[in-house]
């Protein structure tokens, strides 16, 4: 075996794992379908956990620091429908998701010490994964041509290649390449959600819904189970609509509302541009949930949103993709010899904070305007902030928070 680690993705999830193992003195490949800087549609708004988290500034990428956030929803009474907090530390860094992921992939190719190594390669795809005693063994569709297949092995593989990836999908069969029962799969779910960025240079020198070109908006009154937002850049508005919020329903109703239509409608209400006379500029993109269902077994480690691992009630994904991928790091790393087991400890922190906002999130998006409540109350709306900047740091905060929102 030519390297110890092979990883799926060199995203977020994928750059963190690697990092810290090539640091370690790992020899890693990092492999991926597509040539960076890529396309990738993400509000790409950093929390300060997510800032924390990073094993390196990225202080180069970011565009513009918030230290106010806007909640707005539909209600009868006007005094209602918005709450603005402001707070003496930044809340959130904005950066574009293209380039902060190709400065995490330049930061972590260059991370190797005591004897390590990482490299990256192009991949076609993933054909198929076998796990065995002692490692796995990785097919992959490279680039010499249709049809060209060629097989990896190393001790152990991280998949870190998304919610459309191959690498969950390919675990839904076992090592004797048998099906699973769909009981061992479905704790995966799945969120959407569609984006545009609009230059400043294209608003109008008054937002119509009274926003202000800086604001940064969270608003719960386009559809439910979901928000609208606004996230301010150095040139210009991300502006998107998403559905998160967990649901029963296997039709899948709430993402079906998040159409393009409806982010025509949403940028013509709070930006005054209509979408229609600036094409392709609209993109859109799964969101991996449930995660803290997740068990993992064996010698496939998921991580990020191949993982399940967004958080359901704010549609965060960076932070758990960093952190998700140093806790696989961390199992390959405690020399445990079920990598398994070791992974499904490191991971069970951020599992219980998933476990918790998706109780939160079913009792938000049910009625929002407790939330609401909540966030016009000084003491639970410092808690709120707390959660979304900093995360949560015991399990007392937790519980606390817990008893106002379920």
């Amino acid at each position: 075996m030519d390297y110890d680690i092979l990883i799926a993705g060199a995203g977020p999830a994928g750059c963190a794992a690697a990092y810290d193992l090539a640091r370690a003195g790992k020899r890693v490949l990092l492999l991926d379908k597509r040539i960076f800087p890529r396309p990738k549609a993400c509000a790409c708004g950093l929390t300060r956990k997510t800032l924390a988290a990073l094993r390196y500034s990225v202080d180069p990428v970011v565009e513009r620091v918030c230290h106010e956030i806007v909640l707005q929803q539909a209600s009868a009474e006007p005094a209602h429908r918005e709450v603005r907090v402001r707070t003496r530390n930044p809340i959130c860094a904005m950066a574009v998701r293209e380039r902060f992921d190709a400065f995490c992939l330049q930061q972590t190719l260059g991370a190797a010490a005591n004897g390590g190594s990482i490299a990256l390669r192009k991949i076609e795809g993933i054909a198929a994964i076998r796990q065995l005693a002692e490692h796995v063994e990785l097919d992959v569709m490279s680039g010499g041509g249709a049809g060209v297949v060629e097989t990896l092995s190393a001790a152990v593989l991280i998949g870190a290649d998304g919610s459309n990836g191959q690498t969950r999908r390919m675990l839904q069969q076992d090592t004797h390449g048998e099906a699973v029962p769909p009981s061992a799969q479905d704790w995966y779910k799945r969120g959407f959600a569609l984006e545009a960025t609009v230059g400043y240079a294209l608003l109008p020198a008054k937002l119509p819904a009274g926003d202000a070109p800086t604001d940064l908006v969270f608003d719960f009154a386009p559809l439910p189970g979901g928000y609208g937002w606004l996230f301010p850049k150095d040139d210009h508005i991300n502006i998107g609509v998403g559905a998160f919020a967990p649901s029963d329903d296997a039709s899948g109703a709430n993402l079906k509302r998040v159409t393009r239509k409806l982010l025509a409608e949403y940028t013509r209400h709070k930006l005054g541009v209509d979408l229609g006379r600036l094409p392709n500029i609209v993109t859109g993109q799964h969101l991996g949930m449930g995660g803290h269902a997740y068990v993992p077994q064996g010698r496939v480690l998921l991580v990020g949103d191949a993982a399940g691992l967004v958080d359901p009630l704010t549609g965060e994904g960076i932070h758990s993709a960093l952190v998700s991928g140093q806790a696989a790091a961390a199992a390959v790393l405690s020399g445990e010899g079920d990598v398994g087991a070791a992974y499904a400890e490191a991971l069970r922190p951020l599992q219980e904070t998933l476990a918790f906002s998706e109780r939160a999130a079913r009792a938000f998006y049910r009625e929002p305007e407790r939330g609401f409540r909540v966030m016009r109350t000084p003491i639970l709306r410092g808690l709120v902030l707390k959660t979304y900047a900093d995360g949560l740091p015991h399990t007392k905060l937790l519980g606390r928070l817990a008893r106002f929102v379920a």
